[in-house]
């Protein structure tokens, strides 16, 4: 077999792989530094995953909690979180640190607890992405 014709289906594969997902940020209302990426939205019943991002750390991610007296500075944030719908709650499914160059600086894909949604931001991501999944994705 030749080369080209070997290399055919991987070069497919990744133009497949990467039109799957392309990100659409959007602040969060109430929150603006706080965005949403309304293209990761996913609902299951009242459950709604989405990715979360904002600059700096959210102190109520154990992993991100003490990185800061640990090394490079922490910039941006992005957090797969589950939000419950019918119960204000949520839960981090995993969460990813970068630095001021964009540089990853930690990454974790370990489910933290269930959390009431109390904090302002997040009771604002909380509406936010529970309305997007009531309509349709559109934030």
């Amino acid at each position: 077999m030749s080369l080209p014709r070997c290399l055919a289906p991987a070069v497919l594969a990744v133009l497949v792989a990467g039109a799957a997902h392309a990100a659409d940020w959007r602040a969060v209302p109430g929150a603006p530094d706080l965005q949403v990426d309304v293209a990761s939205l996913q609902q299951e019943r009242t459950r709604v995953t989405a990715w979360l991002r904002w600059w700096g750390r959210p102190a109520w991610v154990p992993e991100l909690a003490s990185w800061n007296a640990r090394g490079a500075r922490i910039h941006r944030t992005a957090l797969r979180t589950e939000f419950d719908c019918s119960r204000r709650t949520l839960r981090v499914l995993a969460a990813h640190a970068y630095d001021g160059s964009g540089a990853p600086l930690l990454m974790s894909s370990v489910p933290g607890p269930v959390l009431p949604v109390q904090e302002a931001e997040l009771a604002w991501a909380y509406d936010a992405v529970c309305e997007a999944a009531r309509a349709g994705g559109r934030l």
